[in-house]
């Protein structure tokens, strides 16, 4: 039993320093000692600094409830299986020593991140985060591996997929000397190709998504087995390998046939969409992403509202490219539509400047000077600050306005240096 960091973890959590808790008992700098298990102290001592934080000294050195509820928990939130979740986090919440034992209330908390990640309360992950960080020196290896786990799941949500990647291979050391489940380790290969994937440092992200549908493979889970392929396929697409890409949304789309997986149907006709119009099939990616609307649909539990206003944004594009005005303006009052009922800031900007495209309306320069860009740069889009920055450079052109259009193109030019895979073009 390690008392030293089960003294500290509840010195801590009650907001007490080194000296208020060893006050009359031991001095602070014995107690300092405690702490960094560098002595182990008589029993009296610890029965007295045990009863000052208000625990009982035999039940918290001696009682360690099983950590079989907590895994069952973290299984269904990796498996997304919310149900089941929401469930036993109730459970576990009945339990007095899910927030009394040090060793439980870590994992709980961990676990508890992952959780909200999965639905959607990505500040109040943070939240957590930064709860629980306060106690990171009193973790064992198996803490640190879920912590740096669930801190490059945190980075991947804000963004920072180099940050990502660096916190999970963080976990992935230290996966090397516990144990864990089969399960946990293609979970933690796939969040690995993710980071990756977005961090375009593709070959490696192919690397990772490799390993981890193995072993999906290998325990005939179908529906992990299609997320990699469908990964896969984006990855073959950015390395411009589309034959290897086309192969793998189509094994993709067999499984979730199979499987009658609607949002990861939606998810591939989505992508082969975007890798037709990649190769200017218009018409075919035209079609690819009505398909995907076919299986995104409102009444199903998968649904997903950002899918449906991407690929609505992507069906304007690709009208817009045929010069299919009608088809275009059709598009957008549709996606305005569903921005009543699914409200949007960016989507709002997306379809709004189309339609201003369409109508040729005047004020479009400085919609996209004033408004568009500056929303872009706040949110650090970088993708969209380069398309939009390209199309602004176009029409100050046309105006003979020569300094700023070259502003503008410069800021394009030097995202476009710095994330080399945002290039590509909106009109």
């Amino acid at each position: 039993m390690e008392y030293g960091k089960v003294l500290r973890f509840h010195r801590v959590k009650q907001g007490l320093t080194q000296n208020q808790l060893a006050e009359g008992i031991i001095s602070p700098a014995y107690l300092s000692k405690i702490e960094n298990d560098q002595t182990v102290p008589a029993l009296e001592v610890l029965e007295l600094l045990y009863e000052r934080l208000g625990l009982d000294f035999q039940e918290a050195s001696f009682n360690h409830p099983s950590k079989e509820k907590l895994k069952e928990w973290y299984e269904a939130i990796v498996f997304k299986r919310t149900e089941d979740a929401n469930k036993l986090k109730e459970e576990l919440l009945q339990q007095k020593e899910t927030l009394n034992n040090h060793h439980v209330y870590i994992f709980f908390k961990l676990f508890c991140i992952r959780h909200l990640l999965l639905e959607n309360e990505v500040q109040e992950a943070y939240e957590v985060w930064e709860d629980i960080r306060q106690h990171k020196d009193t973790f064992d290896e198996e803490m640190h591996f879920y912590y740096h786990l669930c801190s490059g799941l945190l980075k991947y949500y804000e963004g920072s997929f180099d940050e990502s990647f660096q916190a999970l291979m963080e976990a992935k050391n230290y996966s090397s000397s516990i144990t864990i489940e089969p399960w946990e380790k293609s979970d933690l290969f796939y969040l690995l190709a993710l980071s990756t994937s977005q961090a375009n440092h593709i070959s490696a992200s192919v690397f990772y998504a490799d390993h981890a549908l193995e072993i999906y493979q290998n325990h005939y889970d179908l529906a992990k087995s299609a997320d990699c392929h469908i990964l896969q396929g984006i990855n073959y697409s950015n390395l411009k390998n589309y034959a290897k890409a086309f192969e793998n949304f189509h094994l993709a789309r067999k499984i979730a046939m199979q499987t009658q997986a609607l949002n990861q149907l939606s998810l591939v006709y989505i992508n082969i969409g975007t890798l037709e119009s990649h190769l200017g099939n218009r018409e075919s990616a035209i079609t690819n992403y009505q398909k995907s609307l076919d299986y995104n649909k409102e009444t199903d539990p998968t649904f997903d509202q950002f899918d449906l206003l991407t690929t609505i944004h992507s069906l304007i594009i690709e009208h817009y490219r045929l010069n299919d005005v009608d088809g275009c303006m059709e598009w957008i009052r549709i996606g305005e539509e569903k921005l009543n009922s699914f409200p949007s800031k960016v989507y709002q900007l997306h379809y709004l400047f189309y339609k201003k495209a369409i109508m040729k309306d005047d004020d479009i320069a400085d919609f996209l000077e004033q408004t568009v860009i500056p929303y872009f740069q706040e949110k650090k889009e970088h993708v969209y600050i380069i398309r939009y920055s390209m199309v602004l450079v176009d029409f100050l052109e046309q105006q003979r306005m020569y300094k700023k259009s070259s502003s503008y193109l410069r800021l394009a030019i030097q995202l476009l240096n710095k994330h080399s895979h945002l290039g590509g073009i909106l009109l």
